[in-house]
């Protein structure tokens, strides 16, 4: 065995065309092997003959934009490997040779994990070595206990994001699993970065585990597809053979390429993930490919829809002599039973036994079992007949459809996955959808980073919408006065960590404060002859602001609030540590707020200025905001860096943001102000705070709400949503 600087080869880019090769002429137990990983994963020689190398980098590519970076090093993903797979067995048991790959669903994971397996299968591998994949269950520290030779194994785990052990219980998954495989040579472990604990920069600026104490772990990130490797992938999936040249074909060929390259730029982000990829034949089948509006919703929505046609004429042709035969509604039906199931049990797999209790119940279902998937399907059987989707996104996407379309059988809320809520997200039915699905636990962080802020609204029991809020993910901020240029209160600057939690995107306005006003026999705030309906809420009390909470919390039966004084200022920065949110340039001020000089001496209709990075409307000047904080002085002296909130009984409370009355000085993000509870003026008003699913709750002196009942009921804003699907499976 090689040790020392010399370069032992894992896996090689050039070992991909001989290896799709030898895969079909592989004998006993390496056959019986490739069947197991065919069973558990997806069809080797498929992926072989198909697949591109990704690249991989030290920095999660939803943040590239946030540090203001054109590009970050990025590496092919085999060269990346063969990196760490050098060297002896550490002597250290710190977790620098165990690896995390994260990236988003569908980028590629378990095809590089189930690739550098069948290098070693083939025997390409220098000899001496092991290597074993598993896909993260229920038995895996079983079967990673009982694996010889550890110090000369390279140990893979797939999927943690999928692993029941780890639901709810990520950190303590992650250090039993950390723990389980210290003597392997090497270990790597794939997740979806959505699923995955809070990263922190270490000494060198790279990612680490914030909450894995004592490991060291090295995380990697897939990269999307750049335009290279997305051109690679199509000239493999349509070829141009020498017989196409004989047979003049060439040219449809290329008009194929054209067509697929033609849809792929259509789908803008989406191009990025090899899964969808694969399936571009199935997509340029559509109908409407040239005019559909494609999201993630839509373009699942149109392989669903040709695949099942063709599970359709297959069976017609196959069984064209029996009277009563499936529609594709018939045989949606059966696969949004079957994901259901499967979401609700745990698992990936249904056996026949298990089927055939779900056909006892429904007479349709018996259908499913005629069907002989070949290739590419959506939905695989492996050796012993169980019928898996093949791909987790296929059965999260049905799981979506039926949650839109009424169409799931149970009542208790669906374990809530990133890809499920995006699904959910990209449709009209958002808000109605928000109650089905269970959200303990979610790490909504992950997934604002990924897509961006969630955009809701509430239903009021009448059925009204409440306020449009927006979840932002939690994060570190520098909190106070950056510039110097500030009030004593401001000062010292410091570090401030917050959990997710979701704002209102504008100021509550008078139509919404008369609603609450009106159902509780409660006197109209003056508008002082502006004018109500879309204006911000004036003549507003923090108790009055404090009491439309409570009533909004009982209304939907969420945990409405006011923000926290650091929650408004994280809000309000969004992302900036100048002296607004769009830097320092005070005659910007004018496109963000009304302040002093272009207010006219009024408040204006809310969301008229442009918003800040996060969305976000109306922040600086229009009306101040009352927030949950009690004033204290010195408070940012003593503030505790973790959720901060003053409250002090009996003191000030604090608001933020200037007016419209006010001039630049008191718009700024980091200038604070003060008033008496009880008291009123015609340039406060307030926004709504909320907790989102999944985060711990923060109960503010004043504002505690219970938690009752069910999720949350939640609508995508219509000015940042994409298009809903244009067709529906039919």
């Amino acid at each position: 065995m090689a040790t020392g600087l010399e370069i032992l080869p894992f896996v090689k880019i050039e070992w991909v065309k001989p290896l799709w090769k030898k895969l079909n002429n592989i004998r006993g137990s390496q056959a019986q092997e490739l069947d197991r990983l065919r069973d558990e994963f997806v069809d080797p020689e498929e992926l072989a003959r198909f697949y591109v190398q990704p690249h991989t980098q030290d920095r999660n590519p939803a943040n590239e934009h946030q540090d203001g970076l054109l590009s970050v090093a990025r590496q092919p993903a085999f060269e990346r490997v063969n990196e760490f797979f050098q060297g002896d067995p550490p002597l250290e048991k710190d977790g620098r040779h165990q690896m995390f790959i994260l990236s988003d669903a569908g980028m590629g994971k378990t095809s590089l994990l189930l690739m550098i397996k069948l290098m070693h299968l083939i025997r390409f591998w220098p000899p001496g070595y092991n290597c074993e994949l598993l896909k993260l269950d229920d038995d895996t520290m079983d079967k990673v206990a009982a694996m010889p030779d550890k110090g000369d194994t390279v140990l893979l785990l797939d999927a943690l994001d999928e692993d029941r052990q780890a639901w709810q219980r990520i950190r303590e998954r992650l250090l039993d699993l950390l723990h389980a495989s210290e003597d392997f040579r090497r270990v790597i472990i794939s997740s979806r970065t959505q699923f995955f604990p809070d990263m922190e920069p270490e000494a060198y600026g790279r990612s680490e585990i914030r909450v894995l104490d004592g490991y060291h772990c090295p995380v990697l990130y897939l990269s999307p597809f750049n335009d290279q490797q997305v051109n690679e992938f199509i000239e493999k999936k349509i070829p141009l053979h020498w017989s196409d040249q004989l047979c003049f074909r060439a040219k449809a060929v290329q008009e194929e390429r054209e067509r697929a390259h033609h849809l792929i730029r259509q789908m803008d982000s989406l191009r990025m993930r090899p899964m969808l990829l694969v399936h571009i034949d199935k997509l340029l089948a559509v109908k409407e490919e040239e005019t559909r509006i494609w999201n993630g919703y839509t373009v699942y929505d149109a392989l669903m829809e040709k695949w099942l046609d063709r599970e359709v004429r297959k069976l017609r042709k196959q069984h064209r002599n029996t009277e009563t035969l499936p529609r594709r509604e018939d045989l949606l039906i059966v696969c949004i039973r079957v994901a259901e199931w499967m979401q609700r049990q745990g698992v990936r797999v249904i056996s026949r036994q298990e089927l055939e209790c779900l056909i006892s119940a429904d007479g349709v279902h018996s259908w499913l079992e005629k069907f002989q998937p070949e290739g590419r399907s959506l939905l695989n059987r492996n050796s012993d007949m169980h019928f898996r989707f093949s791909h987790y996104t296929i059965q999260e996407f049905l799981l979506a459809y039926g949650i839109v379309n009424d169409m799931l059988t149970g009542h208790e809320p669906l374990r809530a996955t990133d890809q499920l809520v995006r699904f959910v997200s990209l449709t009209d039915d958002f808000q109605r959808c928000w109650q089905l699905l269970d959200c303990t636990g979610f790490n909504w962080t992950g997934y604002v980073e990924i897509y961006g802020p969630v955009v809701y609204q509430d239903r009021l029991k009448d059925g009204k919408a409440g306020p449009v809020m927006l979840i932002l993910s939690g994060g570190s901020f520098r909190m106070g006065d950056m510039e110097g240029n500030g009030n004593d209160n401001e000062q010292p600057v410091h570090e401030v960590r917050l959990d997710s939690f979701a704002i209102g995107r504008y100021p509550v306005t008078f139509e919404e404060f008369d609603v609450f006003c009106a159902a509780t026999d409660r006197q109209l705030p003056d508008d002082a002859g502006w004018g109500r309906g879309h204006c911000p809420v004036i003549n507003v009390s923090y108790e009055d602001a404090d009491a439309y909470c409570t009533w909004l919390s009982r209304e939907t039966v969420q945990e409405y609030r006011l923000p926290t004084e650091a929650e408004w200022e994280y809000a309000c920065r969004a992302g900036s540590e100048a002296a607004y949110c769009f830097g320092n340039a005070e005659k910007q001020l004018a496109e963000y707020g009304w302040y002093e000089k272009n207010s006219g001496k009024q408040p204006h209709h809310v969301g008229e200025k442009q918003a800040n990075e996060f969305g976000i409307h109306d922040m600086h000047g229009n009306v101040w905001e009352w927030c949950a904080d009690c004033y204290d002085g010195n408070f940012y002296a003593e503030s505790p860096a973790d959720n901060p909130v003053c409250l002090k009984r009996g003191a000030n409370r604090v608001f933020r943001g200037g007016s419209w009355i006010d001039g630049t000085r008191g718009c700024r993000s980091a200038y604070r102000n003060r008033l008496g509870p009880g008291l009123r003026d015609d340039d406060l008003g307030f926004r709504c705070c909320a907790r989102v699913q999944g985060e711990p709750g923060r109960k503010a002196e004043g504002n505690a709400v219970a938690r009752q009942g069910s999720q949350s009921v939640a609508e995508q804003d219509s000015s940042r949503k994409p298009a809903t699907r244009s067709k529906t499976i039919k």
